[in-house]
Parts: C-alpha cells; sequence; structure tokens
C-alpha cells in the first residue's frame, strides 16, 4: 500500500492516531501562519537584508535555548506531576491565549509577534515530542511505526505546505495581499481549532498522571 492507503487502514483500527493526525495538521497550520506574520514584520520593522539576518540568527538562538531548558530542566520534572490530558490542552492554550494577545493589538509590533512565534517553536521543540509519546506508547509495534510513518510525512509535510498554499492563494485573491493584522486573525481562529482538536484527542489518552517511564522511553527512541 501507498502511504494513504496506510493512513486509511491505520486510522480505521486505531482511532486515535487519526485524531492526532488532525491535531498535527493544525498545528503545523498555526507555526506556518505564525512564522509567515514574523516575517512579514520583521521585514517592515528592518528594510536592512543584514539586520534582518542579524535579527533572525538571535531569534533561532533564543529558541533553541528555550527550548533547551524546558526539555532537559523542567519537563522531565513538571511531567510527572501533570495528568496526560493538561500535558495536551496546555499548548493550545498557550498559544491561544499568546494569539488572542496579537489580536487585542490592532497593530502588534516585532516584539509580540516574535513573542508568539517563539513561544509555538519553545513548545513544538520541547513539550510535544514528549506528547506524542503519550498517545505512541500504549500502542502495539506495527500501530507506533505506521503512525510515525503516515504523522511525519503527512500531517506535518500537509499542515505546512497547505496552509502555505492557502495564504498564497488568498493573498492572491485579495488586491493588496494579506497584511499583518490578517494574518493574526488566522492565526487566532486556527489557535482556537488545535485546542479543540487537542481536547477530543485527550479522549484517547491514558488515565491518571504521567509517569517518569513515558520520558524515559522517549529517550531511548
Amino acid at each position: 500500500d501507498n502511504i494513504f492507503g496506510k493512513a486509511n487502514k491505520l486510522f480505521g483500527r486505531v482511532p486515535a492516531l487519526k485524531f492526532l493526525f488532525f491535531e498535527t495538521l493544525v498545528c503545523q497550520g498555526l507555526s506556518t501562519v505564525l512564522n509567515v506574520t514574523f516575517i512579514a514584520t520583521l521585514r517592515r520593522s528592518f528594510p536592512s537584508d543584514a539586520d534582518r539576518a542579524s535579527f533572525m540568527g538571535m531569534f533561532y538562538a533564543l529558541a533553541n535555548l528555550a527550548s533547551g531548558v524546558f526539555q532537559f530542566g523542567v519537563i522531565p520534572h513538571v511531567m510527572q506531576l501533570l495528568r496526560p490530558a493538561w500535558v495536551w490542552l496546555s499548548m493550545p492554550s498557550v498559544m491561544v491565549a499568546m494569539c488572542g494577545w496579537q489580536l487585542a493589538a490592532k497593530e502588534p509590533g516585532l516584539t509580540l509577534v516574535a513573542g508568539a512565534f517563539m513561544t509555538m517553536k519553545t513548545l513544538e521543540y520541547s513539550i510535544r515530542g514528549v506528547a506524542n509519546e503519550l498517545i505512541y506508547v500504549p500502542l502495539d509495534f506495527e500501530s507506533r511505526y505506521v503512525g510515525k510513518e503516515v504523522i511525519g510525512m503527512l500531517g506535518y509535510r500537509l499542515g505546512k505546505s497547505g496552509t502555505s498554499l492557502l495564504i498564497s492563494g488568498v493573498g492572491y485573491l485579495l488586491k493588496d495581499g494579506l497584511g499583518v493584522s490578517q494574518l493574526v486573525g488566522m492565526s487566532s481562529a486556527i489557535s482556537v481549532v488545535w485546542l479543540g482538536s487537542a481536547h477530543r484527542l485527550t479522549q484517547f489518552l491514558p488515565k491518571g498522571k504521567i509517569g517518569q517511564d513515558i520520558i524515559l522511553k522517549k529517550g531511548k527512541k
């Protein structure tokens, strides 16, 4: 079977992965919109290519630092205190707040836009990997293997490329293209959809507190 055939069989057999696939699409869609918003705001704030490159380098250095601190210094301790559902709901909840903050500002500045995008990248690089394991660990080997293949190849790529095509298409149809305010509105809407998809996914999570064994299993993979 091709990747689409595998996905169809897998989602019929393991409904949790079907909802994880949809959640991944929405998550990557939000990440893409925030990225486009960040780049558009950066160009408006720094006309010089050299200044933009310098800011981008500093931005990703800070994002990697924040992700490392969370992944190795915070998550191993905090995750033992949280229930699986709280982990999944915390990520979109934070982004609903950040996107709402942007939306409340009629013309969000670079600091606010960069902060929202950095928050998203930090969540993706640190918490999301552990959160995915909460879905995969209870499954059999075949479901884990095929699930990671399908969601890795289709979910992430379709989420990013599909959203990029949507932004390009809508921008083409509009006379003046998509501005920062429209992109902020789009990200706010997607963040709410992400929260809804994560809430649906929590119905398939194991009950009780997260044990250290799940985190250790992730580290061994």
